[in-house]
């Protein structure tokens, strides 16, 4: 059984997680002080300090929290779908849908990991390409079934980034909208990764 107290305190770290995610986000992890991040999460210093030994070891939790998340649904989804054409797209799904319910989390995770020390910015990205190992495995999964066009780092990266960019534009809190950002994300991943006939041409 969860002790209260432990509850109480992961509830408490999830509130500074949040809060500190909005402000990195729309600030940048550098433009804000401790003083400034202490008062917007109606923190004292020593409070702060009672959850986190630091500020980087803040924003290092952001940074590993969200894609640790996105590595294991990837994880499950190589597990559980053998079909390449219909993980890459719960793959897509998934991102989309985590991206949308913690955005700033995630814009912080893509643009803020270079702010950390370099211990720990190489563990962040070594979550980052464990993620992207699985949507690469998958595509190759795919080009050798015919299903999927050849493999190509160019692609690949060009497709990841324009997911991972969605943060700058996606609306979570429109469920219309959530809608036609994944239907529009599957019709493009359709067009770009399906395979072509015979002859044709490929872009790299």
């Amino acid at each position: 059984m969860v002790n209260r107290k432990t509850e109480e305190l992961a509830a408490n770290r999830d509130r500074i997680l949040a809060g500190a995610a909005a402000l990195f986000a729309h600030r940048g992890f550098h433009a804000v002080g401790m003083s400034e991040l202490c008062a917007a999460l109606s923190l004292s210093r020593g409070a702060f300090y009672h959850y986190f030994p630091s500020k980087e070891d803040l924003l290092e939790e952001i940074c590993r929290r969200y894609m640790a998340k996105l590595l294991q649904q990837a994880k499950l989804a190589k597990a559980e779908v053998s079909d390449p054409v219909l993980r890459l797209r719960r793959l897509g799904a998934e991102l989309i849908d985590v991206i949308g319910v913690h955005r700033d989390e995630l814009a912080v995770c893509f643009r803020e990991t270079l702010s950390l020390s370099d211990d720990r910015r190489q563990g962040v990205l070594a979550l980052h390409a464990s993620y992207e190992r699985i949507w690469k495995e998958t595509l190759i999964e795919g080009e050798k079934t015919g299903v999927f066009a050849p493999y190509s780092r160019f692609r690949f990266k060009a497709l990841l980034g324009m997911y991972y960019y969605s943060y700058l534009w996606i609306d979570p809190a429109s469920p219309s909208a959530m809608h036609q950002t994944h239907e529009a994300f599957e019709s493009i991943l359709s067009t770009v990764t399906a395979a072509r006939p015979p002859g044709s041409a490929l872009t790299p």
